[in-house]
């Protein structure tokens, strides 16, 4: 799948700017660069990883195309690894393209997208966990996001994987150990390997515990408000927001689609979408409101179910309240503007425990509060990881999944007496599912999947 062709490409984002940059790789990247650039200077010695100063200029050897600098990275110390040239001119759509064209008719090929990160892997520069990194921190939405893909981006889930690959390698080696000399060693004297499956456990799983929060980081928490028609969903959807982003209607029924808008609390973006009241459909358009209602219930990180604190509670209101996935909610109380028809307390049909706010979406009291609570689920103590290493990609957390679950059968295995083939084969099984992450067992379908959802240029 690895061609050894000269690929090119522009690697800033489309549209006008201050500064473009042309990204060129490949074995005739430096002939191309002696043909394409005139230095300012009388002559260009061309060293490694040094910036020039000089004109881009067209086939006639003549005509300037732009005013640049540019820089040659000689392999393998190159992001790729091969040799690699970066053409820094301004950003005009025009110019840029003319230089693209000019490196076509030199022999370079257009890059697909992700190419470039494609060839460093294949070339060994970086893990496949770092290229899928790189191209998430182009994409990040907070600090804390770009600062959790950065550890990956530098090799630290790289080096995790690769301590969990000794730990399971010596386990393995330990097993066969057993099957070869099963006849020289007495079911008493046989190696242990239970302390390493455990450690090894304990590690997947504070890895994987790590993926929720994480994902918070890099996609947002995703905020669903529901409840029944005109109780105020769309107005606590704009008081939130602190805009008109929905209709707000006397109504019932006015929502009909999703409606998101993201807010930042605390540096984290926040997914707050609103939608169709939950009821007996009126019609097939209210029907499929509410099915993409319940949709998003079931996927949601955290859920407000609104109420109508002006109005006696109904039996349309306690089905919404039982039927809620059993996951972070709370029960905001709304119009306490209005004279209040009933209260939380015992005598009420609320679940004991419920977490409840009294609220205002028409004037904003208790808008601030409902924020705070946000802000508090998302830096709650007991959901952050005490590793260094966090995931947020859901590829990886599937592998270690697997791989957890191979580990638990080979303990297993282990403890009811089965045959030591079957415990080496669950190790084996775990240990391919770390090397699905750094890509060093992986299909080149896969491969080229991953690398399809890349930026060209990158």
């Amino acid at each position: 799948m690895y061609t050894h062709d000269t690929i090119a490409a522009i690697a800033t984002p489309a549209g006008t700017g201050g500064v473009g940059i042309i990204r060129v790789s490949g074995s005739t990247a430096e002939s191309i660069a002696r043909r394409i650039f005139r230095p300012s200077k009388t002559s260009c010695s061309w060293e490694s990883h040094h910036l020039y100063h000089g004109d881009i200029i067209a086939g006639d050897s003549q005509t300037a195309i732009d005013e640049v600098l540019v820089a040659l990275m000689r392999a393998p110390h190159s992001f790729t690894g091969e040799d690699v040239l970066e053409i820094n001119c301004h950003g005009s759509p025009v110019i840029m393209q003319a230089i693209l064209s000019e490196l076509m008719r030199l022999g370079c090929r257009p890059a697909k997208p992700g190419e470039f990160s494609q060839r460093a892997f294949l070339n060994g520069r970086i893990d496949l966990s770092q290229a899928e990194a790189l191209a998430t921190l182009v994409a990040a939405r907070s600090e804390k996001s770009s600062a959790i893909v950065l550890t990956q981006l530098k090799g630290a889930l790289g080096k995790e994987i690769e301590s969990l690959r000794l730990l399971l390698i010596e386990a393995i080696a330990l097993t066969e150990t057993e099957i070869d000399f099963t006849e020289d060693v007495s079911s008493g004297e046989a190696p242990g390997i239970l302390p390493q499956l455990d450690t090894l456990a304990k590690r997947l799983k504070l890895l994987l515990d790590s993926y929720r929060r994480a994902k918070i980081y890099t996609e947002g928490l995703n905020v669903v408000i529901t409840g029944k028609p005109n109780v105020g969903k769309s107005s606590l959807l704009n008081a939130l927001t602190g805009r008109k982003r929905a209709i707000v209607t006397d109504i019932p029924g006015t929502t009909r689609d999703l409606i998101t808008d993201t807010i930042d609390i605390n540096g984290i973006p926040v997914n707050i979408t609103d939608t169709a009241g939950l009821r007996k459909p009126l019609d097939i358009i209210e029907k499929a409101g509410i099915d993409l209602a319940l949709e998003n219930l079931s996927q949601a990180d955290f859920i407000i179910v609104l109420l109508d604190g002006s109005k006696p509670l109904t039996e349309e209101d306690t089905k919404i309240i039982e039927g809620i996935p059993a996951k972070n909610n709370i029960i905001a109380i709304n119009k306490t503007d209005l004279p209040p028809a009933w209260e939380p307390d015992r005598s009420s049909p609320l679940p004991p425990d419920t977490r409840t706010l009294k609220i205002s979406a028409k004037f904003g009291s208790g808008i601030n509060e409902l924020k705070n609570i946000l802000a508090a689920d998302i830096a709650s103590p007991e959901k952050e990881n005490t590793g260094t290493v966090m995931i947020n990609n859901l590829r990886h957390k599937n592998a270690l999944e697997r791989a957890l679950d191979n580990i638990r059968k080979a303990k297993e295995n282990l403890v009811c007496g089965t045959s030591p083939e079957f415990t080496a084969l669950d190790l084996r099984e775990a240990l391919d599912n770390l090397d699905e992450i750094t890509g060093r067992k992986i299909t080149d379908e896969i491969l080229d999947k991953i690398f399809s959802t890349f930026c060209i240029g990158k």
